[in-house]
Parts: C-alpha cells; sequence; structure tokens
C-alpha cells in the first residue's frame, strides 16, 4: 500500500518532508470518516511554521453523517465542519499538487494512510507515490534492546518525552502534525 523506508541522517537536510496527522470518527476506513487534518513542512532539516495548516472537512455522502462520539476525544463538532470546513477532495487533491514533498512523515502511519488512501479512491483523486516515514515505527526500531509494545510507551508525547521535548494537547490535528515533526526531527538529529 505504501513504502517505509529507513531514513540515511545525511539525506535529512536536503528532503522536503510533508508531516500530515488526520483527527477521525473511528479507526475503521470503510465505516468512518476523516473529519480534520494537519500539516506543516519540514525542509533543510526544520519545521516551517509558515507552512503549518488545519482543516475540518464537509461532512459528505461519503463520510458518516456526524461525528458521533468521537466528538469527546477530538473536541470537533458537528456545527465546526459544517461553518467551517471544507471538500476533501479538495485537500486531497492539494497533496498531489500544492502541497509536494519529497516524503510524508506521520506517527503511526498505517491508520493514516489507511484513510487517506480509501478516501483518495473513493474520490477519485491520486496520491503522490512519495515514501511514508512513521515516527512510531522508527522509535519503536530505535528501542529494540528494550521494546517499546504498549500504546502508552509508543504514544506521541510518550515517544516526545524520550527526547525531552514538550507535551502537547493531543488529538487536534495540527497540534499532533507540530508534534510529530518535532519528533521526528529530534529522531533524526539524535
Amino acid at each position: 500500500m505504501f513504502s517505509r523506508i529507513r531514513l540515511q541522517k545525511k539525506a535529512f537536510p536536503e528532503t522536503r518532508y510533508l508531516v500530515i496527522d488526520l483527527e477521525m470518527t473511528g479507526l475503521n476506513p470503510e465505516a468512518d470518516s476523516i473529519v480534520s487534518a494537519g500539516c506543516v513542512q519540514i525542509h533543510q532539516g526544520r519545521v516551517q511554521l509558515g507552512s503549518a495548516e488545519h482543516h475540518y472537512f464537509l461532512p459528505s455522502s461519503l463520510m458518516a453523517d456526524d461525528v458521533g462520539d468521537s466528538a469527546h476525544i477530538h473536541l470537533i463538532t458537528d456545527t465546526q465542519r459544517e461553518s467551517q470546513g471544507e471538500s476533501l477532495a479538495d485537500w486531497l487533491r492539494r497533496l498531489s499538487h500544492e502541497l509536494l514533498a519529497d516524503a510524508w512523515v506521520f506517527h503511526h502511519a498505517t491508520i493514516d494512510m489507511k484513510f487517506l488512501t480509501t478516501y483518495a479512491r473513493r474520490l477519485g483523486v491520486s496520491l503522490p507515490k512519495v515514501p511514508v516515514y512513521d515516527t512510531l515505527v522508527l522509535e519503536r526500531d530505535k528501542h529494540k534492546d528494550d521494546p517499546l509494545d504498549s500504546q502508552v510507551q509508543l504514544s506521541l508525547n510518550a515517544c516526545r518525552a524520550r527526547y525531552g521535548l514538550p507535551l502537547y494537547r493531543q488529538h487536534h490535528a495540527l497540534s499532533d502534525a507540530l508534534a510529530t515533526a518535532e519528533l521526528f526531527c529530534a529522531q533524526q538529529l539524535s
């Protein structure tokens, strides 16, 4: 479905990364919706704060009608989606044409990529074929001698704490994208 390759430190500053985080109504892309996305670029080894974006997505016939029980996790309301939302299809097209990067970065890429590929297919959008990096996998691989197996040990904030990075509010797409970008930089430089 997507490629995961190991990063060589010497290539890190030259590579343009797009760090993406999605908030969904659940974990099943066949039944659940993408309600929000955050993204930020890393270029020349630095998080480019001026590139940071946050998006709410309008409900559609392809997605669940409302946020349902997931609202207590990500705090996104149906009213926010309806008043501030945009088309998911338009944002997915931007991933392919405007938000170009050499690679994408996620924390727990498997889930986010399943949602992206499922909705891109449903909406007739071709996503770029780029390498995908997963800060969760990079962290787990780094600690093979002292395995990190639990969700608690591999949470974004737990991974950040191992590098002395501050804790951020979780389950906000932009905050999580920025937190993932900082974690990825710390992982590459350690």
